[in-house]
């Protein structure tokens, strides 16, 4: 897989960088997991602090474009991106889990 860096640009207003770029060679479309990790190496950003929002796929190639946005911190991440392009990145984030001898919210209320 090759990761070429067709744009970049600064974002003074929302304090980021939004990167365009395509994948070439290629047989399939890759994760957003090995994407990340591509683009962060080649722009020099923590992973952590990077989401890929788009990405599109040409009918009958297989080059991939999209777009990626890299930020200082990653509270400032997840203060300006929406939940959805976050689990999209890094997973849904896991609800605690009651203890055993404590009910369930819904048992609590049928009492």
């Amino acid at each position: 897989m090759k990761v070429d860096v067709t744009e970049k640009r600064q974002n003074k207003i929302l304090q980021r960088q939004e990167i365009n770029f395509t994948v070439k060679e290629s047989g399939r479309t890759p994760s957003r997991k090995e994407l990340r990790e591509k683009v962060a190496a080649l722009v020099g950003a923590d992973e952590k602090n990077l989401v890929i929002d788009v990405l599109k796929t040409s009918y009958g190639t297989v080059n991939v474009s999209g777009v990626a946005r890299v930020y200082k911190s990653n509270e400032e991440l997840r203060a300006l991106e929406t939940k959805p392009i976050i689990e999209r990145n890094f997973g849904k984030a896991e609800k605690p889990k009651p203890a055993e001898g404590e009910a369930l919210p819904a048992a609590k209320a049928k009492k």
